[in-house]
């Protein structure tokens, strides 16, 4: 049996991702995620709206945000996740408008992308050396919004496309 949750993200295209794979991997234990699903989540609805409903109110929706490169590796602690992060105001701007239209309560949005849930860290003191040794840009954010669904099974999330708008 699977949870259904919406979400709306910008979906992400990073430059090498079996290099940072490779990179990472020595250091990390954990399930990477399908490359085809990375990216930076927007707003979080869960099951606030059908996504008939979420559709209609945002059919005309002026999406607008910055494209921008992913610039540096992370590792959120709290939630044991290995991200790449961008500093875009843009996606703030943008969840800010969408709060006022679909209601959402505001937050400070700090727009990441998971590449993997962390089980172990082989070697905290060299993980946390290769994070900064890594050049920046890894990735880049592609110029649309996807509406995604979100599946929970005991294996881990499977996200299915709903709606794309393109900017």
């Amino acid at each position: 049996m699977s949870t259904n949750r919406l979400f709306l993200a910008v979906p992400v295209r990073l430059y090498s991702y079996e290099q940072i794979k490779h990179d990472f991997s020595h250091y990390l234990e954990g399930k990477w995620r399908d490359e085809e699903h990375l990216h930076v989540t927007v707003a979080f609805l869960g099951k606030q709206f059908s996504a008939d409903v979420l559709i209609e109110k945002l059919s005309s929706f002026k999406w607008s945000f910055e494209v921008s490169e992913l610039s540096r590796f992370d590792y959120f602690s709290n939630s044991r996740v290995f991200v790449a992060t961008t500093q875009n105001p843009t996606l703030q701007h943008l969840y800010d408008k969408l709060a006022l239209v679909l209601g959402l309560e505001k937050i400070k949005l700090n727009p990441h992308m998971t590449m993997m849930r962390v089980k172990h860290i082989q070697d905290s003191s060299a993980f946390s050396a290769k994070l900064t040794s890594v050049p920046a840009p890894i990735g880049v954010l592609e110029p649309k919004i996807i509406l995604f669904q979100s599946h929970l099974y005991p294996t881990g999330a499977e996200y299915e496309s709903l709606k794309e708008w393109i900017l």
